[in-house]
């Protein structure tokens, strides 16, 4: 009889294929837009780069909530929301004629992708479904903007040939379309369903009901919410990420037009930044398996390393040099993809399943409200000196200081692992 794929599998794919969409419409490709929408209303690079900046406010605001809503309603419910609030505010956006309308249909678009993205939601579900192997189903999960990076360049294409108004109308009406079914593929734990997590199936005649009992029960147990606030650990994980993330949302938000200023093209830069998206899929697959075999501030140090060097060798590219440019989305690529499967797996790992959407909410927040400041700083030092490079040295400086902070995380004993 051959063995039907476990489920768990089924949501890993869904969460690529949402967060796939998600990176050529939004997250990534709506650099494209950046500065055919400033070159129309004649804003300022730090005025645009302002709605960026509250993107990630509000979606750090809004992270411990949707953590909340995944752990009291289930992902499904959540992300579905996201889907037709994100879609219904790429609408919007498309008939914006103001600075002000520009920031309230980006904060709706922005307010539906907190839900709708891996960043929480996604991360419960696959976390939930996998113990044995949860690192490497992670990082599989949050392969989308890998998938998803090549085609940023159709972002470019659309709006070359329709302009940049039906180009984000025609990708919101798409999010609505491809959304909605990927999005009811979510679940909330494999026990409702007669699975045991990483693929092991059994019924009620074949085992006890103690063990049923014994199996819904472990995900009530780990820390509550008011414990892990209390601990170390949960303060230097908030302060590890939200670190990096200050020169990853500066930089994801500034690369396109940095690359533009120094002769590339639209399309070129479009290309390039989805070349960092897809090498980050080294990253993210890695980190995933290495967590599961070696100990995870080793793995966790490694990769914002490679950031860090990544960051410096953008400060001396140029536009003859496409070999450095080469090794720059090797580098910050392989760095960045790592870190993203690590959060929820540290968690899950230092605090266990009881209050894991919170708990990965709350330490989303915090690094994306961190981010808040890297769009602002990079179009600030743009304006003031024409030139991004101080806002790369600063950015590397901060992430080399969160280095350190990993080691000062408790590995979890064997036994604890083995529990949660």
């Amino acid at each position: 009889m051959t063995r039907r794929i476990f489920y768990g599998w089924y949501i890993v794919a869904a969460s690529i294929g949402l967060n796939f969409y998600l990176s050529v419409v939004f997250f990534q490709g709506f650099q494209v837009f950046f500065l055919p929408i400033l070159n129309e209303f004649g804003w300022t690079r730090a005025l645009t780069s302002g709605a960026f900046s509250l993107r990630q406010l509000e979606s750090g605001l809004l992270a411990p909530a949707v953590g909340f809503l995944v752990d009291r309603f289930g992902p499904r419910i959540v992300i579905l929301l996201g889907v037709i609030l994100g879609g219904i505010g790429m609408v919007l956006m498309s008939y914006v004629n103001s600075l002000w309308t520009f920031y309230i249909a980006f904060l709706i678009a922005s307010l539906g992708m907190s839900g709708a993205s891996h960043g929480v939601s996604w991360a419960v579900a696959v976390a939930n479904w996998f113990r044995k192997l949860r690192g490497r189903a992670l990082g599989m999960a949050m392969m989308g903007p890998v998938l998803g990076g090549p085609f940023i360049v159709i972002a470019a294409i659309i709006e070359d040939m329709l302009g940049w108004r039906v180009a984000v109308m025609m990708m919101g009406l798409g999010l609505l379309i491809v959304g909605t079914p990927l999005a009811l593929v979510a679940r909330s734990k494999p026990e409702d369903y007669g699975y045991l997590p990483d693929g092991a199936t059994h019924s009620e005649s074949e085992i006890p009901h103690p063990l049923q009992q014994s199996l819904t029960s472990q995900h009530s147990t780990g820390a509550t919410v008011g414990e892990a606030v209390r601990t170390l650990d949960f303060w230097v994980l908030t302060l590890v990420f939200a670190a990096t993330f200050i020169g990853i949302s500066g930089l994801m938000v500034h690369l396109i037009p940095l690359l533009q200023d120094l002769g590339y093209t639209s399309a070129q830069a479009a290309t390039i930044l989805g070349l960092v998206f897809l090498l980050s899929g080294i990253g993210r697959i890695g980190s995933g398996f290495l967590v599961d075999i070696i100990d995870f501030r080793i793995v966790t140090s490694m990769f914002i390393a490679l950031q860090v060097v990544g960051l410096l060798l953008l400060s001396i590219i140029n536009s003859s040099q496409v070999w450095l440019v080469s090794i720059f989305a090797l580098l910050f690529g392989t760095g960045f993809g790592g870190t993203i499967p690590l959060r929820p797996f540290l968690i899950m790992q230092s605090f266990g399943p009881r209050a894991f959407g919170t708990l990965q909410g709350l330490v989303q927040g915090g690094a994306i409200g961190a981010g808040v400041i890297g769009p602002i700083l990079f179009g600030w030092i743009f304006d003031t000196t024409e030139s991004y490079d101080l806002a790369i040295y600063s950015s590397t400086m901060i992430m080399l200081g969160a280095i350190p902070l990993t080691y000062a995380l408790k590995k979890p004993k064997r036994s604890d692992t083995s529990t949660w």
